[in-house]
């Protein structure tokens, strides 16, 4: 199995799905996947955040950063679920009114609601840079950095480790031959590679080769691990 950092994919959201839909032919509905954004959240009361992790929504990572200030990593494609399956929340209302000033609208073609949406405005949100999460303390930064990863191999031995990924797009190449993207965190792709080397996919001299070039790039992190 080819495993490897895919650096291609831009940080701005209307390059970014441009690219992935013409250079790679994914389905928005895959690159949705793949696009990771972080966010400071501040709020007057608990309650907004207590009341959201009450729903215990998949592929959402959260940490307190102070008293009603939290970090927040979550894809667009499970902001989509929030804004079809969770709208009655404050948080995802407020968290539209937000990423609506920021993001093309193809990010919310079929879920937004179809009344306005009244919001209060006890909640606040800032996205972080690529450069702002290098800065994040490691603790921090092994949990909400996302990479974007590109697995290639047959069908049939990229099934064996599907079970172990989150969120992942899936793209033929040729005949029996398919690669994955999926977006991984520091600690998400440590245990990964363990997974891959103990099936014999790849070799402990390719898992170490991906780690060694992950320490180069943030080597405050490997004490995390």
């Amino acid at each position: 199995m080819e495993v490897k950092l895919y650096t291609l994919l831009p940080e701005k959201p209307e390059e970014y799905l441009n690219f992935g839909l013409k250079a790679l032919k994914l389905s928005e509905e895959d690159l949705f996947k793949l696009y990771i954004i972080t966010l400071k959240m501040r709020a007057l009361s608990d309650m907004p955040i207590y009341k959201l992790l009450e729903r215990a929504i998949p592929f959402i990572k959260f940490d307190e950063l102070g008293k009603r200030e939290y970090l927040i990593t979550l894809s667009i494609y499970t902001f989509r679920q929030l804004l079809t399956e969770h709208l009655d929340l404050k948080f995802t209302k407020n968290l539209l009114l937000y990423l609506k000033e920021f993001l093309p609208k193809d990010f919310f073609q079929n879920c937004l609601p179809k009344r306005e949406v009244v919001t209060s405005k006890d909640i606040t949100f800032k996205i972080l840079n690529s450069k702002e999460k290098g800065e994040l303390p490691p603790y921090l930064k092994v949990k909400h950095l996302h990479l974007i990863f590109q697995l290639k191999d047959t069908c049939e031995n990229l099934v064996k480790i599907l079970p172990y990924l989150g969120l992942y797009a899936v793209r033929k190449i040729k005949n029996e031959d398919y690669e994955v993207f999926t977006p991984l965190n520091i600690a998400e792709f440590a245990y990964l590679t363990t997974v891959l080397t103990n099936k014999g996919l790849i070799s402990k001299i390719s898992a170490e080769g991906l780690r060694m070039q992950l320490k180069s790039l943030f080597p405050d992190c490997f004490g995390e691990i």
